[in-house]
């Protein structure tokens, strides 16, 4: 058998191929490194926004609970205000009570700027004729003078050159009910208008004229502007036959229904009202 011959190495191969295998395994650390250090940073980002995270679900969690009282907070002032809204429209409403908005009276400026002369011109066009009535009917011995059967009568601001409403106060309840009373049959009327016809203005108690005349004179409770606007909305929506006031306090019919309904608030919206 031969010899075998021996293998040589070049010089410089061998460290050579070691260098770069060295290179390579540095730049794979440095590499690796680098990596290391994104991920470092990643992960201190994450940590942050994790802190952000619930820091801000801290604090939502905050704004809820305060969103919560604020949303009661107003849900107890709405229902403050419309008790106080409610209480002072009664006050006023019982104020009024003894007051009745009058139409279409005659006054000299004269009379317009003396009370007691209005008070004389109320009582003999608008009331007189209607206690005579009671009279007659034996509901009262004699008609009470001017300043008896009232306390006050202003007028109320108007155009120029017609007839101003006038706000008249009676001494007691008792007079002012019975000239609601009486009104329908002993009032003085004019003008012929089709039969089942109201008054132009709302008066007190659902009262159809079967008369086919009007009111000379038409008056009515003296509303609080809530009750005034609230009657004028019922009376504007179709489902409603009639609607009037008792002392102040709103009553109406609807259409389908023969009963009459009272208003309890007038604060309240329509359709819960009507409903």
């Amino acid at each position: 058998m031969a010899p075998s011959k021996k293998q040589t190495t070049e010089p410089g191969v061998e460290p050579t191929n070691i260098e770069a295998s060295i290179q390579t395994i540095l730049k794979d650390l440095a590499d690796i490194k680098s990596r290391l250090t994104k991920v470092d940073t990643l992960e201190e980002k994450l940590n942050k926004l994790q802190q952000t995270l619930e820091a801000t679900s801290t604090e939502n969690a905050a704004l809820k609970e305060e969103n919560a009282k604020l949303k009661k907070d107003i849900n107890d002032n709405s229902i403050l205000i419309k008790t106080l809204q409610a209480s002072n429209e009664a006050v006023e409403r019982h104020q009024r009570s003894w007051s009745v908005r009058i139409q279409n009276v005659p006054l000299t400026i004269a009379e317009e700027r003396d009370m007691g002369l209005t008070m004389q011109k109320v009582h003999k066009l608008v009331f007189e004729p209607i206690l005579q009535g009671a009279v007659s009917c034996g509901a009262v011995r004699q008609v009470p003078d001017f300043d008896q059967l009232l306390e006050s009568a202003h007028v109320l601001p108007g155009k120029t050159g017609s007839s101003k409403p006038i706000i008249a106060r009676f001494r007691t309840r008792f007079w002012k009910n019975l000239c609601f009373r009486f009104r329908k049959d002993h009032a003085t009327r004019i003008n012929k208008s089709p039969a089942g016809q109201k008054d132009g203005r709302p008066g007190r108690g659902e009262e159809t004229n079967t008369t086919t005349s009007r009111y000379c004179f038409p008056f009515c409770d003296d509303l609080t502007k809530p009750a005034f606007s609230k009657l004028l909305e019922i009376q504007a929506d179709p489902a409603v036959q009639s609607c009037w006031s008792i002392n102040g306090s709103l009553r109406f019919k609807l259409k389908n229904s023969p009963s009459v309904r009272k208003v309890h608030s007038v604060f309240d919206m329509i359709n819960d009202i009507l409903k």
